[in-house]
């Protein structure tokens, strides 16, 4: 009787139950703005609109314009942690920062906030707006040793760093 057993079939019967478990864990997770719908291969992308996440960086000297970064060692260095802002509430790493910083080398011993909007939707109307979804409040203690504050969806993190970590 085992060999009757077409395994092939089994097999092919699991991993559609593994997608459907997917997808309602996706669509469970979109609605609850823990990640980005439209990452993670998961249906919750045709929920909203593509949130187009925004990065810019303000001087607190001169909180009306951004400032011009290069921010490639800063996405690097988030690759494996939180790529792409995929998960919503995730704070900014410690080498996340001291990446951006040697990259952009003018901005050490500058207090910085960096901010991060997207394209939000709302029901009622129905429409898309950029919404603020976060940020970090940088501080410079000396030009080696920096404070940052991280808030995300209404969590608050404080860590200081330093670049001989």
């Amino acid at each position: 009787m085992l060999h009757e057993l077409d395994f092939r079939k089994w097999l092919l019967a699991a991993l559609v139950i593994a997608h459907i478990v997917w997808i309602a864990n996706h669509l469970r997770l979109v609605a609850n703005d823990e990640i980005n719908p439209w990452r993670l291969g998961g249906y919750g992308m045709y929920t909203v609109p593509e949130p187009q996440v925004r990065f810019q960086v303000f001087d607190k000297a001169d909180p009306n314009n951004p400032v011009r970064v290069r921010k490639l060692g800063f996405d690097v260095a988030q690759l494996h942690t939180n790529p792409l802002r995929t998960y919503r509430c995730g704070p900014i790493e410690a080498e996340a920062l001291r990446a951006f910083f040697v990259e952009n080398r003018e901005l050490i011993g500058r207090d910085i906030a960096i901010i991060y909007s997207e394209v939000r939707f709302t029901r009622a109307p129905p429409s898309a707006k950029r919404e603020m979804q976060g940020g970090v409040l940088v501080s410079w203690r000396d030009m080696n040793t920096f404070t940052y504050t991280s808030k995300f969806c209404g969590t608050e993190e404080t860590v200081s760093a330093s670049f001989d970590e």
